[in-house]
């Protein structure tokens, strides 16, 4: 059939578009099915291209728009993503367009007037009648190809399985999908479609579930949780668990977290690092700097607005002599479209605007008085007359190390009161002791009197005894000075050091750290448990369950003995075994069943798709622009890999 009779395979997944030759070993293109527009051109719109033109005179350029492995940067523009997908259905056919405008630019048909090869493109299960419609006027009226053949990419996956194993007619496929998991059954080679049923939980709930929580649980660092990393983390390093419950035990004991937590130490730069390199003088220097560029930002911002009110002001006096001038109609006209109400609201702007712009030229003829940092600059206290800076910093030096010593001897007595054999603790309690026995003085009926201990001086000389070695009248005082020679040291010179910056570093990385743990069995736990994220459907076990007691005996038996695990979820390590537990749990005692899985499940439906286009009956399954032209948009050729057609009722 030459080049022009070369199957072009496309699997369109929400998450994923994967592209390639029907010939091929491995699609030529995979990128990640978003797109988004440049920061200076997300203002452009192709629509208005045209009166730019016109009103301008020279036309700007069309706004470019970034497809997939082009995006540079895809965290720096995620909020302006934008998917031609509403879960799994496609609903904006302009992004559509743009994604397919870059695979054939990609594939090598730029400036071609059509795309003159057959088209296979995978589809959601039960895609609606109105989104094929599209999909069949887009591909046959936009880019004119010959023919295109929709499949199911679950079946298409089960059917490249079947190639690397034995051919097998019955089959239980659980396909996971980026917004939705479908359980599949399919008996004597044909999809049960009436007994499929959907789980709306996937891929992105899993990895919004996990930026949910991390976000939660280290507030301080929301710009260094991002979904990029979060989508790392869900693909390398979460696992299902076989038993939930149990392993929420096991990360409960300390040694369990200790030995199993990952850290992800997030990038930490120490500021000091960079200022300890510089000298006083510098450090003051690139103050001020700071300080002036602050003030100028400042100037510019009041030099803007003031032009703005001068042009304002000029148009309202125009408005004013319009009315002056006795011009009724022109003056109701410009009122209007300036939506001034009436006289007296315009002459109240124009004394508002007068007032503004009086008050912004008083403000630049002013002297500009010091910014804040500047005061507090020259707040800074400055060497004594006669004494060079040096000198003072040394007697700064000697009077901290003092006060640091006096605190220690302080520190020191406390430790030794506060052991029982020292000669300060015995005359404590002995002091105390006495005390305590001494009898009080009894009234006549009978009540304890108050023996008056502490009415005298005297009695004060009791309590200096006990507090002999408690004395801190002056701990206040000597931390409000250790305070401020410290403050001063570290502002003037450059190599003081207060013993903490270290220690500071060491915890300041550490909070730098992202501990993830328990959240990798409990991220894609959703899938089994929905009520987790908020969500009342039933998990993928007791949907498994469902979809079986649709059946009878002996046809659940047909499908449990081959379950088939595909879809990017299906890479998760456990899942498999997680299956196998819930099966025993459901299935009659000693029945059997089997699970199955494949090296490669986000690219088993593609390749699925080149071995259906590789077969001899392939044409039977295209659906031509002779078919599209005669049986409507909507129509499409059925085969063992498709939706089933049902027409549109006709009103």
């Amino acid at each position: 059939m030459g080049t022009h009779g070369k199957v072009l395979v496309i699997d369109n997944g929400s998450y994923e578009c994967r592209v390639g030759w029907a010939n091929s070993r491995e699609p030529e293109l995979r990128f990640r099915n978003v797109l988004t527009k440049p920061r200076k051109d997300r203002k452009k719109e192709s629509g208005q291209q045209g009166a730019t033109e016109t009103a301008s005179g020279s036309g700007e350029a069309p706004a470019e728009i970034q497809v997939g492995n082009d995006i540079t940067n895809i965290e720096a523009v995620r909020a302006h993503l934008k998917s031609p997908f509403e879960r799994n259905i496609i609903t904006n056919w302009n992004h559509q367009e743009q994604i397919f405008d870059y695979i054939f630019t990609k594939m090598g048909f730029e400036g071609q007037d059509s795309i003159n090869h057959p088209i296979l493109l995978t589809e959601a299960l039960a895609n609606p009648n109105f989104c094929r419609q599209n999909m069949n006027e887009l591909l046959f009226e936009c880019y004119g190809i010959p023919a295109v053949s929709y499949g199911i990419d679950a079946l298409y996956s089960w059917e490249h399985y079947q190639q690397k194993r034995k051919k097998v007619s019955d089959a239980l496929i659980i396909s996971f999908g980026y917004s939705t998991t479908h359980v599949i059954p399919v008996l004597n080679g044909k999809i049960q479609l009436e007994h499929v049923r959907r789980l709306n939980v996937g891929g992105y709930h899993i990895i919004t579930y996990l930026f949910r929580l991390m976000q939660m649980k280290y507030p301080v660092h929301l710009t260094a949780i991002t979904i990029s990393r979060m989508e790392k983390l869900v693909h390398e390093h979460c696992h299902i668990a076989v038993d939930y419950k149990e392993e929420l035990i096991q990360w409960a004991n300390m040694d369990y977290y200790d030995e199993h937590i990952m850290k992800i130490q997030l990038p930490y730069n120490q500021v000091t690092a960079t200022n300890a390199l510089l000298t006083a003088e510098q450090k003051q220097e690139k103050r001020r700097e700071l300080a002036l560029r602050l003030l100028e930002i400042k100037n510019r911002r009041e030099r803007e607005k003031l032009r703005e009110d001068e042009q304002q002001l000029f148009v309202y006096n125009k408005l004013r002599q319009l009315y002056e001038q006795k011009k009724v109609q022109k003056f109701e006209r410009a009122l209007e479209q300036q939506q001034i109400g009436s006289l007296e609201e315009l002459d109240k702007l124009i004394e508002t605007i007068n007032s503004r712009i009086k008050k912004a030229q008083d403000r630049a003829k002013a002297a500009p008085r010091p910014s804040k940092q500047q005061e507090k600059l020259d707040k800074m206290p400055k060497p004594p007359e006669g004494v060079s800076q040096a000198d003072w910093l040394a007697e700064l030096h000697s009077k901290r190390e003092e006060i640091l010593q006096r605190k220690q001897a302080r520190h020191q007595q406390k430790s030794e009161q506060a052991k029982r054999h020292t000669h300060a603790a015995q005359e404590r309690m002995r002091i105390i002791s006495t005390l305590a026995r001494s009898e009080k003085r009894r009234k006549a009926n009978g009540e304890e009197e108050d023996d008056g201990f502490g009415m005298n001086d005297n009695d004060w000389d009791v309590y200096k005894r006990i507090n002999r070695y408690n004395d801190d009248s002056d701990s206040d005082a000597d931390n409000e000075q250790l305070l401020e020679c410290e403050k001063i040291l570290s502002h003037y010179d450059a190599n003081f050091d207060d013993g903490n910056s270290n220690q500071q570093a060491q915890s300041a990385a550490e909070n730098y750290q992202l501990h993830f743990g328990i959240e990798e069995i409990r991220v894609p736990e959703i899938l089994f448990q929905p009520s987790m994220i908020g969500s009342s459907e039933a998990g993928l076990a007791e949907l498994i369950a469902f979809v079986l007691k649709l059946f009878p005996a002996n046809e659940q038996q047909r499908l449990v003995n081959h379950v088939y695990l595909t879809g990017g979820c299906a890479k998760f390590k456990g899942l498999k075994e997680r299956l196998a537990k819930e099966l025993l749990e459901m299935r009659p005692f000693q029945s059997t069943f089997s699970i199955y899985e494949i090296d490669e499940p986000s690219l088993s439906a593609w390749l699925g798709a080149c071995a259906q286009a590789r077969k001899s009956n392939f044409s039977q399954t295209l659906t031509t622009r002779k078919d599209y032209q005669e049986h409507g948009s909507e129509y499409f050729k059925e085969h063992k890999a498709s939706n089933i057609f049902y027409p549109t009722p006709k009103e």
